[in-house]
């Protein structure tokens, strides 16, 4: 059992959630099934600390912080709740120790830019060992016993992770092996600090093939539909952490990377039974039991440039930003999910690329997407149906261009010999 279910207590109802009143609306959050039979625990502490000359403390923050970060706000779609959810319970990220409010040696003068002291860019990781070496020695707790550490400072500005993974912080003469965030008070909704918290354990962002520029790096951000392309993605309104958005969950390539997704509910290619595999995806929201949850292709030469991932989302969870923000596609809002393609990167970055970017990757039913293999070789990935109340997608994946269907109209091409960014997009009729 997860600390986050040993915490729980039981209030007038039999569910397990966080006893006294939720925050903000109060509304209660349906967390997802689990699958994990064990779960391992990253533990953050949350360190408050306040700028030298800005002594004003938002109201209301300090319940705030424990809420969205601890058990007090469990069962109400905090970042504890968001971690359960994505990885059907195998992680526990959760934080039980709030330090502060310190007095840091800096102020937001040191902030503003390259001839401060503490550049903004380049010095988060600096202005949190700053911070816990502000905490009195006798106070400090042991940083050892924590996978990372928060610190959230009292002023807007710069918050953001200080790098992928565990990094090496020397905080009073000692290093510590320590994932390292520096938030503000506007960092408290998920999909802030779920992508940011996705970096301390070890994901880079995420991008797409088109080679459109959402942020300075082609690519980069450029995959709305996954938490790790940051505040480019499609999030819903969240009544209880009012600040932004929330959401939405995490694309398969982050989820195997992670070890989130159980064998049992993964599937792969059989390249010697050949012919049409067909396969029912359950929503990497609704799992359920053994079913599938994706659908495993590896066409390249080596298991770095050619293994693709197949997942089917829904509107629902952490993915009900696909229906409801105003950004997201017509034929998503209408069919209320999409299949996705992703190249999956087993070692290095990026670990998640969406194919077919230039067409937002959403795939419906009907659609075809064709890819390129070794030597030439085709595959293609045509979606067949969608069957929302049951939360599962029916997918078909074979070799050459699978022209089998007669709905088939909309044939997307990503050529991967040789690589290329170029798509072609073009209608034809299918006859049966």
């Amino acid at each position: 059992m997860s600390i986050r279910a040993l915490a729980l207590c039981v209030c007038a109802s039999v569910t397990l959630t966080a006893c006294g009143p939720g925050p903000g609306a109060g509304v209660r959050w349906t967390s997802y099934p689990s699958l994990a039979t064990s779960t391992t625990t990253f533990r953050w502490l949350v360190v408050k600390c306040q700028l030298s000359n800005m002594s004003a403390i938002p109201a209301g923050l300090d319940l705030q912080i424990e809420q969205f970060f601890g058990i007090k706000g469990t069962g109400y779609g905090n970042l504890v709740d968001y971690f359960h959810d994505v990885s059907y319970n195998r992680a526990s990220v959760i934080s039980d120790t709030f330090v502060g409010w310190v007095r840091a040696p800096f102020g937001p003068g040191d902030l503003a830019g390259p001839k401060g002291r503490l550049a903004p860019a380049s010095a988060r990781g600096q202005r949190v060992i700053e911070c816990l070496e502000a905490i009195p020695a006798d106070d400090r707790p042991a940083l050892e016993d924590f996978y990372g550490v928060v610190v959230i400072n009292n002023e807007v500005q710069d918050g953001g992770s200080c790098g992928i993974g565990q990094v090496g912080l020397k905080v009073s003469g000692k290093v510590y092996t320590l994932a390292c965030q520096w938030f503000d008070a506007r960092s408290l909704s998920t999909q802030f600090a779920a992508h940011e918290f996705g970096h301390g354990l070890g994901l880079p962002d995420s991008f797409d093939d088109s080679a459109r520029s959402c942020s300075a790096d082609a690519g980069r951000y450029c995959d709305p539909w996954d938490i790790m392309s940051a505040q480019q993605t499609r999030q819903f309104v969240d009544r209880n952490f009012t600040v932004a958005g929330a959401g939405p969950g995490m694309s398969a390539p982050g989820l195997i990377q992670l070890g989130w997704i159980p064998q049992n509910n993964q599937r792969r290619f059989d390249f010697e039974e050949g012919g049409e595999q067909k396969v029912r995806l359950r929503a990497l929201s609704r799992p359920r039991g053994a079913e599938p949850l994706v659908f495993v292709l590896n066409i390249g030469q080596g298991p770095f440039d050619g293994t693709y991932t197949v997942e089917y989302r829904q509107g629902d969870g952490w993915d009900l930003g696909f229906v409801t923000d105003p950004n997201s596609l017509a034929t998503v809002r209408a069919s209320r999910g999409a299949v996705f393609v992703h190249q999956y990167r087993l070692a290095g970055a990026p670990t998640s690329t969406l194919i077919n970017g230039a067409f937002s990757g959403a795939l419906q039913p009907c659609n075809t997407l064709v890819l390129s293999g070794f030597g030439g070789t085709v595959y293609h990935v045509t979606v067949e149906s969608f069957d929302v109340a049951d939360g599962a997608a029916q997918v078909s994946i074979g070799s050459g261009r699978g022209k089998y269907l007669p709905c088939v109209k909309d044939v997307l091409e990503r050529d991967r010999v040789p690589p290329t960014r170029s798509h072609e997009r073009f209608d034809e009729t299918v006859k049966p």
